[in-house]
């Protein structure tokens, strides 16, 4: 039986990047070069290990295998989007479909939409949303639409529920990242709900913590709640350092 491609968001590309590369100057230590050259490609291939060793951590951490991180955080975002009658629902940032697939699932009269790039530097695609749908036997609610999250390609008020997870700070259209917060409200219908999880906290991104959440306020919604990910979901120490998870904050709330 077909299993659904969950993917991780680390990147296999990236561990296969930095684990050859130090196999490679692990090689290159042992051969019968000058011993400045063999000194220095052992330090290399030390280095680029250690490297190694971060994501991949993550990477297990992520997976469905390991710690089923990923499917947490997708849980967290269900949870916080409440009860109430769903007629469409979108999701900014798609990927291998998986949220938009536990939307259909949570939400059985809705509509889903799951929009994503699918640029050519990520391991998912539009035909993996669409198989994936199909194994969870969702398909005829479920459509997975190619666009950019600086500028939807919806009217407003059109959605009872917008999610994104993580997708925010890769959109390269846009250059202040506040401006995605905006544009994902725009197609929110007054009243619906939103869950959007990013680098929230991180002020090369989104500025100054105290003036983003004025910014937030200013969005005139009624109601939000901004904290970090980790006041939500316990996960390993490890996972907290900067490049993880250590930015990352969860905004939610109501229209």
């Amino acid at each position: 039986m077909p299993q659904i491609k969950y993917g991780n968001w680390i990147r296999v590309r990236v561990l296969l990047i930095l684990g050859l590369s130090s196999l490679g100057f692990a090689i290159l230590g042992i051969l019968p070069f000058h011993p400045a050259i063999r000194i220095g490609a052992e330090i290399s291939s030390i280095a680029l290990f250690i490297s190694f060793l971060f994501p991949a951590y993550s990477y297990y951490a992520f997976s469905l295998q390991g710690g089923n991180l990923q499917e947490k955080i997708f849980d967290l975002i269900i949870e916080n989007l409440g009860n109430g009658a769903v007629g469409k629902a979108l999701d900014i940032g798609a990927g291998n479909g998986i949220l938009a697939i536990k939307l259909a699932q949570r939400f059985p009269q809705a509509e889903v939409v799951g929009l994503d790039y699918w640029g050519k530097n990520w391991e998912y695609s539009q035909s993996v949303c669409a198989a994936n749908a199909r194994i969870a036997g969702v398909t005829e609610r479920t459509r997975f639409v190619q666009g950019d999250a600086a500028a939807l390609d919806f009217p407003e008020a059109s959605f009872d529920i917008v999610v994104s997870n993580l997708t925010f700070h890769e959109v390269k259209s846009a250059s202040q990242k506040r401006d995605l917060v905006r544009e994902a409200l725009r197609p929110l219908k007054p009243g619906g709900r939103f869950v959007f999880i990013d680098y929230f906290y991180d002020s090369r991104r989104y500025g100054d913590l105290n003036e983003f959440e004025i910014f937030l306020w200013s969005l005139g919604l009624s109601g939000v709640e901004f904290m970090p990910l980790s006041d939500r979901l316990k996960y390993p120490a490890i996972l907290k350092h900067p490049k993880i998870l250590g930015k990352v904050g969860v905004i939610c709330g109501v229209k």
